[in-house]
């Protein structure tokens, strides 16, 4: 037995947890539209009540009722955990949430990741579908959805990090502070001193590079723009004041420049650069992969290569040159080749 459209709007106006709970005088109010002009506010409760009893039987456990007999007055929300009863999911949202249950989640909270399982489990349950109407049998189908995302991996181009731990309740108040364009006041702790800092921050974004996560913002009074890993702000709270921008700027440009720590002048990182690199023959994947969109490629007699490429100077991409010497040579820039012989000579007197 399926559910009425009323009862299917009613689902709609509950709120889900962590949102707060709605009163039943709340939920009148909110389905305005189905209310006759002779109405009495006691017979729109009793309709609202006797149409939520119907919906807990049919899906047990999913709406989450509070009472305060001081008050005589209910509250609802759906709970967290319950199902997504008003739709079935298509099979392109099934592959979205089963994928991002696997993979997506790192930049939410615990509460974050908690409210979105429900959207997970239907995905599941979609997938079991999906299995039926293409012909196998029950228990096939649950085995089929179940193996599906096993089969399914992202491996890192670097070796598999551990998460760094982050604090909850800070994370939250960093992702509202983002949403509502106030600055926070933080306490961050550097490395590899341990001094503790207290400063002022507008937050401008969030970015995760690989396992870690940095806040890019704008201390208080100063003009340039810094990053701070997450993991090591160990208080952050609100400090109601708007956002203060720095000239022109762009999470896109700032990005460009990377978020290592520099080594070269600051004005060359960011800076679009011609590279021109000499790479060996057992290095043909790099064809597949360039560096850069449009990469201009010249064979060599020996099977080697020279692939020519406009892209900024990053620290990332002289990280990534250092961990290629043996396949990868850096014919031009000068400044370029300069700094890796300098790091290769202090990486191979390490061994001596």
């Amino acid at each position: 037995m399926g559910m009425s459209k009323f009862q299917v709007e009613l689902l709609k106006k509950i709120p889900r947890e962590p949102e707060p709970y709605v009163t039943m005088n709340d939920m009148v109010k909110r389905i305005h539209d189905y209310w006759g002009k002779s109405s009495s506010v006691a017979s729109k409760r009793r309709k609202v009540s006797n149409n939520l009893k119907k919906i807990d039987e049919l899906y047990p456990k999913c709406i989450d009722i509070k009472r305060e007999e001081h008050k005589k007055e209910h509250f609802f929300r759906m709970k967290a955990t319950a199902p997504m009863l008003l739709a079935p999911m298509s099979q392109e949202q099934m592959m979205a949430f089963g994928l991002l249950s696997k993979f997506g989640t790192d930049l939410l909270t615990e509460k974050a990741h908690r409210a979105l399982s429900p959207f997970f489990e239907a995905a599941q349950e979609s997938a079991v579908d999906v299995a039926r109407d293409a012909g196998y049998g029950v228990r096939a189908s649950k085995d089929l959805a179940r193996q599906w995302l096993e089969k399914i991996a992202v491996i890192p181009a670097v070796l598999p990090f551990c998460l760094p731990k982050v604090d909850e309740s800070i994370k939250l108040i960093v992702h509202q502070a983002l949403l509502l364009e106030r600055r926070l006041q933080l306490k961050i702790v550097h490395s590899p001193s341990n001094e503790i800092e207290e400063c002022e921050v507008s937050p401008l974004a969030l970015v995760q590079q690989g396992v870690r996560t940095y806040l890019i913002g704008k201390k208080t009074g100063k003009r340039t723009v810094d990053h701070f890993l997450l993991a090591r702000i160990i208080a952050a709270e609100d400090a109601y004041e708007n956002l203060e921008y720095p000239k022109n700027w762009s999470l896109q440009k700032f990005l460009d420049q990377g978020i290592g720590h520099p080594n070269f002048p600051v004005e060359i990182y960011g800076k679009r650069e011609h590279i021109e690199l000499k790479i060996d023959a057992d290095s043909q994947w790099l064809k597949e992969t360039p560096l850069a969109a449009n990469p201009v490629i010249e064979e060599c007699k020996d099977g080697s290569y020279i692939m020519k490429v406009v892209m900024p100077i990053t620290e990332e991409l002289v990280h990534w040159l250092l961990s290629m010497a043996f396949h990868v040579k850096v014919i031009k820039p000068d400044y370029l080749v300069a700094r890796l012989k300098d790091d290769l000579k202090k990486s191979a007197a390490m061994y001596k």
